[in-house]
């Protein structure tokens, strides 16, 4: 077994240490700049190493005490022992260094972290996983890179109200003796719990996920956790996807099926399987930099808002525009918006349920500023090929990749000046960062 010392430079995407040794280069599980680190190989891909550190032989100054007893097995979070300011700096070079990196672009034009009012107890929205192990029945979150199963009893992250649902919840689940799903050997029943809270009218709601439609003992099961789990809705959603955690239909077993959050005065009704933002104050942020910007700029006329979700973004914008268009291709999330529109008396917003690419491709009409909010993968060719071609005044180009995200920009720059990227701290105590940039054509007709 190998075993070397090190010095990390720096922390790089995925949230790893980054070591230079002997012409090789090292990726380091919980290793921060400037500390001197003993590490083991445990593989490589071509010429980078990946390692975990075995002795600290020099910590660093920003490193504070171990404050949960899960951290470092469990991959819900690689940052919590690091002190915050420091965080949102590495995360801010993270995204400096991808945009220089893979955009080929200033990182001047990435300018300091928004970070977050709160930063523990503060997510929305966790997926945790059941397992069965040697007699005993898991609930917690995956091990990093990994998909064994960490038991959890109280998640620093995760809302306070969480932790007593999945302690209750592995209860339950012991004294009714339920099936839970293997994934490799296909069978059994129960694969995820989902829980989801309102921060502004702090509703809960607990979502169980199972294999089929089919739970053993069902009547026991859902007379015992609308008892015993302190939710304002309960969900029994049936998903036969093993890639995807939340998605398939759902019934409601207690509550209305849905939890309400709002900002500023709009009300967004969320349903189980619809995307929402996971951080509700750095979501209100955004927002309000939405707002500041469309305001100092005078854009009006039309807002096209692409993968647009419940309608959080082109509702709260409306009454600055003429006219809104959003674009999902989650059904239920598409129903939830026109709700949504209705709940806050907004007439000048439109939903298509479509995919954004067939859908771009028909469209002709002038934008006078487009919300791009991707997924993780970012946006297709196609998509980007006919932003070019429609040369909307403005982008509000939304994303929680700033890999993709440079490579997307790298495509647009071209035709559009980037104005600034900003990144804006959504999860706490992970390498991960939402990103804002505001594009405005360099040429407008």
């Amino acid at each position: 077994m190998e075993f070397i010392d090190v010095v990390v430079e720096k922390i790089v995407n995925g949230g790893y240490g980054f070591a230079r040794y002997d012409n090789r280069i090292y990726m380091i599980e919980h290793a921060y700049p400037g500390e001197f680190v003993k590490i083991k190989i445990k593989g490589n891909k071509k010429d980078v190493y990946f390692a975990e550190v075995v002795e600290y032989l020099e910590k660093s100054p920003y490193r504070n005490r171990m404050i949960c007893p899960y951290f470092q097995k469990c991959g819900g979070c690689q940052l919590l022992d690091l002190d915050y300011k420091e965080q949102l700096k590495i995360k801010t070079n993270i995204v400096k260094e991808q945009v220089r990196r893979i955009g080929k672009l200033d990182d001047k034009l990435v300018i300091d972290a928004i970070g977050s009012d709160e930063i523990i107890n503060y997510r929305n929205k966790m997926e945790f996983s059941f397992a069965y192990d040697r007699g005993e029945i898991k609930l917690g979150l995956k091990k990093r890179n990994s998909n064994e199963i960490i038991n959890v009893k109280k998640c620093l992250i995760a809302p306070k109200e969480f932790n007593k649902i999945i302690n209750e919840t592995k209860k339950i689940f012991e004294a009714l003796n339920l099936k839970i799903y293997n994934p490799k050997s296909k069978k059994g029943e129960f694969k995820h719990l989902v829980l989801r809270k309102s921060f502004s009218k702090n509703e809960i709601m607990s979502i169980f996920i199972t294999k089929t439609e089919y739970i053993t003992n069902y009547k026991n099961f859902k007379s015992l956790i609308k008892e015993r789990i302190k939710s304002d809705s309960i969900i029994h959603v049936m998903n036969g996807s093993d890639s995807i955690v939340l998605r398939g239909p759902y019934k409601t077993l207690k509550g209305e099926g849905v939890i309400k959050e709002e900002f500023d005065g709009f009300t967004f009704q969320i349903p189980p399987t619809a995307f929402f933002q996971n951080n509700y104050n750095v979501t209100k942020k955004i927002l309000n930099e939405f707002v500041k910007i469309v305001k100092s700029e005078k854009i009006t006329g039309n807002l096209l808002d692409l993968y647009s979700g419940v309608g959080l973004f082109s509702i709260y914008l409306a009454p600055l525009f003429k006219h809104v268009t959003g674009v999902e291709s989650n059904g239920i999330s598409v129903k939830a918006a026109h709700s949504n529109a209705n709940i806050n008396g907004i007439k000048n917003t439109s939903f298509i349920k479509s995919d954004v690419q067939e859908f771009i491709k028909e469209y002709d009409k002038r934008i006078d500023l487009l919300i791009i909010d991707p997924p993780r993968s970012g946006v297709s060719k196609e998509v980007l090929t006919k932003i070019l071609q429609l040369k909307p005044k403005n982008i509000f180009y939304l994303s929680c990749d700033s890999t993709t995200l440079a490579r997307d920009l790298s495509n647009l720059k071209k035709t559009y000046n980037i104005e600034f990227i900003r990144p804006f701290d959504m999860f706490p105590n992970t390498f991960h960062i939402e990103n804002f940039a505001f594009l405005k054509v360099i040429n407008s007709d």
